[in-house]
Protein backbone atom coordinates (compact mmCIF):
# COMPACT_ATOMS: atom_id res chain seq x y z
CA UNK A 1 0.00 0.00 0.00
CA UNK A 2 2.85 2.53 0.94
CA UNK A 3 4.19 1.85 -2.27
CA UNK A 4 1.20 2.76 -4.54
CA UNK A 5 1.25 5.70 -2.02
CA UNK A 6 5.04 6.93 -3.48
CA UNK A 7 4.66 5.80 -6.77
CA UNK A 8 1.21 8.17 -7.26
CA UNK A 9 3.18 10.87 -5.65
CA UNK A 10 5.84 10.36 -8.25
CA UNK A 11 3.35 10.21 -11.19
CA UNK A 12 1.87 13.74 -9.75
CA UNK A 13 5.33 15.05 -9.45
CA UNK A 14 5.99 14.63 -12.87
CA UNK A 15 2.94 15.77 -14.82
CA UNK A 16 4.61 19.15 -15.65
CA UNK A 17 8.00 17.74 -16.91
CA UNK A 18 6.07 15.23 -19.33
CA UNK A 19 3.57 17.86 -20.40
CA UNK A 20 6.43 19.82 -22.10
CA UNK A 21 7.19 23.70 -21.98
CA UNK A 22 4.57 26.18 -20.52
CA UNK A 23 3.24 28.47 -23.45
CA UNK A 24 3.39 31.92 -22.31
CA UNK A 25 0.36 33.53 -23.73
CA UNK A 26 -0.21 36.68 -26.14
CA UNK A 27 -3.34 38.08 -26.48
CA UNK A 28 -5.00 38.72 -29.82
CA UNK A 29 -4.87 42.44 -29.33
CA UNK A 30 -1.43 42.44 -28.34
CA UNK A 31 -0.38 41.39 -32.12
CA UNK A 32 -2.58 43.94 -33.76
CA UNK A 33 -1.34 45.94 -36.41
CA UNK A 34 1.92 46.30 -38.12
CA UNK A 35 5.31 46.68 -36.38
CA UNK A 36 7.44 49.17 -38.23
CA UNK A 37 10.30 46.90 -39.90
CA UNK A 38 13.93 47.88 -41.20
CA UNK A 39 16.58 46.01 -42.51
CA UNK A 40 19.38 46.19 -40.51
CA UNK A 41 18.04 47.92 -37.76
CA UNK A 42 17.65 45.20 -35.21
CA UNK A 43 18.00 41.61 -35.16
CA UNK A 44 14.59 39.74 -34.54
CA UNK A 45 11.38 38.62 -35.26
CA UNK A 46 8.38 40.58 -36.05
CA UNK A 47 4.58 38.81 -35.10
CA UNK A 48 1.11 41.04 -35.90
CA UNK A 49 -2.01 39.63 -37.12
CA UNK A 50 -4.51 41.51 -39.40
CA UNK A 51 -7.57 41.10 -42.06
CA UNK A 52 -5.51 39.02 -43.69
CA UNK A 53 -3.67 36.67 -41.71
CA UNK A 54 -0.52 36.03 -39.82
CA UNK A 55 2.12 37.61 -40.56
CA UNK A 56 5.93 36.43 -39.07
CA UNK A 57 8.86 39.34 -40.51
CA UNK A 58 12.70 38.77 -39.37
CA UNK A 59 15.41 41.04 -39.91
CA UNK A 60 19.17 40.90 -38.78
CA UNK A 61 21.40 44.13 -37.67
CA UNK A 62 24.94 42.83 -37.53
CA UNK A 63 25.73 39.52 -39.45
CA UNK A 64 23.69 37.02 -41.40
CA UNK A 65 21.42 34.53 -39.32
CA UNK A 66 19.33 31.93 -39.56
CA UNK A 67 15.74 32.07 -38.44
CA UNK A 68 13.70 28.76 -37.95
CA UNK A 69 10.55 28.16 -36.57
CA UNK A 70 7.37 25.51 -36.08
CA UNK A 71 4.14 27.18 -35.79
CA UNK A 72 1.52 24.67 -34.80
CA UNK A 73 -2.32 25.91 -35.91
CA UNK A 74 -5.53 24.52 -34.40
CA UNK A 75 -7.50 25.27 -37.72
CA UNK A 76 -6.38 23.97 -41.30
CA UNK A 77 -4.02 26.20 -43.24
CA UNK A 78 -5.09 27.90 -46.29
CA UNK A 79 -2.56 29.59 -47.53
CA UNK A 80 1.00 30.29 -46.82
CA UNK A 81 3.68 32.25 -48.97
CA UNK A 82 6.95 33.55 -48.35
CA UNK A 83 7.73 37.20 -48.09
CA UNK A 84 11.38 36.91 -50.48
CA UNK A 85 11.89 34.37 -52.83
CA UNK A 86 15.24 35.88 -53.38
CA UNK A 87 16.42 34.77 -50.02
CA UNK A 88 18.12 31.87 -49.14
CA UNK A 89 15.43 29.35 -47.53
CA UNK A 90 12.33 27.86 -47.41
CA UNK A 91 8.48 27.68 -45.35
CA UNK A 92 6.38 24.66 -45.71
CA UNK A 93 3.53 23.62 -44.43
CA UNK A 94 3.46 19.60 -42.87
CA UNK A 95 0.21 18.50 -43.10
CA UNK A 96 -2.59 21.38 -43.25
CA UNK A 97 -1.79 22.22 -39.30
CA UNK A 98 2.17 22.61 -38.91
CA UNK A 99 4.08 25.52 -40.52
CA UNK A 100 7.71 24.94 -40.89
CA UNK A 101 10.61 27.54 -42.34
CA UNK A 102 14.16 28.39 -42.16
CA UNK A 103 16.27 31.35 -43.84
CA UNK A 104 19.49 33.18 -43.72
CA UNK A 105 18.81 36.57 -43.72
CA UNK A 106 21.86 39.58 -44.46
CA UNK A 107 21.65 42.66 -42.96
CA UNK A 108 20.15 44.42 -45.84
CA UNK A 109 17.28 41.97 -46.08
CA UNK A 110 14.38 41.64 -44.54
CA UNK A 111 12.13 37.94 -45.11
CA UNK A 112 9.04 36.17 -43.16
CA UNK A 113 5.73 34.47 -44.29
CA UNK A 114 2.38 35.30 -44.38
CA UNK A 115 0.06 32.80 -42.77
CA UNK A 116 -3.91 32.51 -43.87
CA UNK A 117 -5.81 30.69 -40.93
CA UNK A 118 -9.64 30.58 -41.62
CA UNK A 119 -11.61 30.36 -38.20
CA UNK A 120 -8.25 29.82 -36.37
CA UNK A 121 -8.07 30.91 -33.25
CA UNK A 122 -4.25 29.29 -31.83
CA UNK A 123 -1.13 29.20 -32.91
CA UNK A 124 2.05 28.40 -30.72
CA UNK A 125 5.01 29.47 -32.19
CA UNK A 126 8.65 27.88 -31.55
CA UNK A 127 11.36 30.01 -32.94
CA UNK A 128 15.14 30.29 -32.96
CA UNK A 129 18.20 32.51 -34.39
CA UNK A 130 21.61 30.95 -35.09
CA UNK A 131 19.85 27.38 -33.48
CA UNK A 132 18.92 29.31 -29.86
CA UNK A 133 15.54 30.83 -28.37
CA UNK A 134 15.59 34.14 -29.43
CA UNK A 135 15.43 37.00 -26.25
CA UNK A 136 12.72 38.34 -25.30
CA UNK A 137 14.14 41.77 -26.78
CA UNK A 138 14.52 39.94 -29.93
CA UNK A 139 10.46 39.71 -30.51
CA UNK A 140 8.28 42.35 -31.72
CA UNK A 141 4.41 42.38 -31.81
CA UNK A 142 1.74 44.18 -33.12
CA UNK A 143 1.35 47.90 -33.72
CA UNK A 144 2.99 48.69 -30.37
CA UNK A 145 6.02 46.65 -30.98
CA UNK A 146 5.68 44.72 -27.74
CA UNK A 147 8.00 42.45 -26.09
CA UNK A 148 6.32 38.86 -24.85
CA UNK A 149 6.71 37.41 -21.37
CA UNK A 150 8.46 34.20 -21.95
CA UNK A 151 8.53 31.50 -24.58
CA UNK A 152 7.52 29.17 -26.30
CA UNK A 153 4.50 31.79 -27.31
CA UNK A 154 0.67 30.51 -28.02
CA UNK A 155 -1.06 33.23 -29.85
CA UNK A 156 -4.30 33.81 -29.55
CA UNK A 157 -5.82 35.00 -33.01
CA UNK A 158 -9.01 35.69 -32.06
Amino acid sequence: MRFKKILVFLVILSLPVLAGPKHFTVGAAQIKGKPAVEAGKQSGYFIWQDKDGLHLRWTAAEKPLLFTGRIDLDKPLKDLSRVRQNVSGWAKSHGNRIVLFSSTVRTTDIDGIDLKIPGGRKAQLLIDIDGKPPTLEQIFLGGKSANPKGLPMRLLLR
